[in-house]
């Protein structure tokens, strides 16, 4: 899925189209296969960060029932609150030339169902090498990961350890370590079974409890950041934050469904 992402997103000056409408006539084409994939949401945007071109799983995942009730649409219109706000804010950096590349990403959304998902954009450049709008590409991180470890005894062993030691600080040489790999060995093993690093794994896991405890639990934030493994609860507060554009007392309140 991870060379997908880079075949849909690759932008050289060589393929650089005219204009946007000369890009989405050529993307186009993909559509009937990319609407038929419901883990990947794709997407382009106008320079002003409006939809112009969706796939199918958008509707499902913002509650619409046609493509044309979005097309025209920025995040904030479609994606209420603060989520669509971080998503407007991630657009206009992309729009000024940023790109976003393996960003791991908790998204709530409209269902009331919470998703991971690793995030693509990039800038998308005319032969004048004008921005002229954007292309993005959200891969669903799969939920169940059981299936795989069962058949990789040592990424087992490695979610297990975080699991039972989540109030300790833990590093990726650390984890490497207790496989008997180096941390490059780790790095592809991560990738080529769960497309997802060890230090993403490690986020993950921990987000994923904090979440648990904000839910089910009347501890503070700080108490959370503690059983979480975060040294103090700023650094846990901004990690949070970045990962789900809430703050962990926003999210508390929010939050309706894990």
């Amino acid at each position: 899925m991870q060379n997908l992402s880079s075949i849909l997103l690759k932008n050289s000056n060589h393929s650089s189209p005219d204009d946007l409408e000369s890009f989405i006539s050529h993307i186009g084409n993909l559509m009937p296969l990319l609407d038929e994939i419901p883990n990947i949401v794709f997407f382009v945007k106008d320079v002003e960060a409006k939809y112009v071109l969706i796939n199918r799983t958008i509707l499902a995942r913002a509650k619409y029932a046609n493509k044309d009730d979005i097309i025209g649409l920025q995040c904030c219109e479609v994606y209420s609150g603060s989520k669509g706000m971080q998503y407007m804010r991630q657009d206009f950096q992309v729009l000024k030339g940023k790109q976003i590349s393996n960003k791991l990403e908790l998204h709530n959304y409209l269902s009331g169902q919470l998703g991971w998902c690793i995030t693509h954009k990039i800038p998308i450049y005319n032969k004048n090498n004008i921005i002229i709008g954007m292309a993005g590409i959200s891969v669903d991180v799969e939920k169940d990961t059981s299936r795989q470890l069962k058949h990789h005894e040592k990424l087992g062993k490695i979610v297990d350890l975080i699991q039972e030691n989540l109030e300790q600080k833990i590093t990726v040489a650390d984890l490497a370590k207790y496989i008997d790999l180096s941390v490059s060995q780790l790095e592809r093993l991560f990738k080529s079974v769960l497309n997802l690093s060890p230090t993403q794994m490690l986020q993950k896991i921990r987000l994923e409890y904090a979440i648990q405890l904000l839910n089910n639990t009347n501890l503070s934030i700080i108490e959370i950041a503690v059983r979480c493994g975060y040294s103090d609860h700023s650094a846990f507060t901004r990690q949070f934050k970045h990962m789900t554009s809430l703050t962990p007392s926003a999210f508390r309140k929010e939050i309706v469904q894990l």
